[in-house]
């Protein structure tokens, strides 16, 4: 299953694709992989692949290298307890382990907007 959301990431009047990726080969105990997509012609490219984030995602008022820097939840795998990471572009890609550097334990709610709430109500990847 997976949850989506479409922003425009990189302000260029063209909506980037989040998809958090829901399931057992996609998850683990510390969360799920998050894809951001970036349209390529009639089709999409991976600008990054994250690994074990979880819900609430979030599209943060800042940016880095033109693109808009993003949060997840950390969570589980031996983290305990939680935290809100800040995800930065470093001008290819986003982190892709949000909780090892260069990804931030966020220490204050920053500016955003909750993009992807849950991972409860997901549209099946098969049917």
């Amino acid at each position: 299953m997976y949850v989506d959301a479409y922003v425009d990431l990189n302000g260029d009047g063209i909506e980037e694709v989040i998809v958090h990726i829901i399931g057992r080969s996609f998850c683990g105990s510390g969360g799920c992989n998050t894809l951001i997509l970036a349209r390529e012609g009639a089709s999409y490219k991976v600008v990054s692949n994250m690994t074990i984030t979880r819900p609430p995602i979030r599209v943060l008022r800042s940016a880095s290298h033109g693109w808009r820097n993003l949060s997840v939840w950390v969570a589980g795998g031996g983290i305990r307890p939680g935290y809100e990471a800040e995800l930065r572009f470093d001008g290819q890609t986003y982190p892709r382990n949000p909780s090892v550097p260069p990804a931030r334990r966020l220490a204050t709610k920053t500016a955003g907007e909750v993009v992807i709430q849950s991972a409860d109500r997901g549209t099946p990847l098969y049917r």
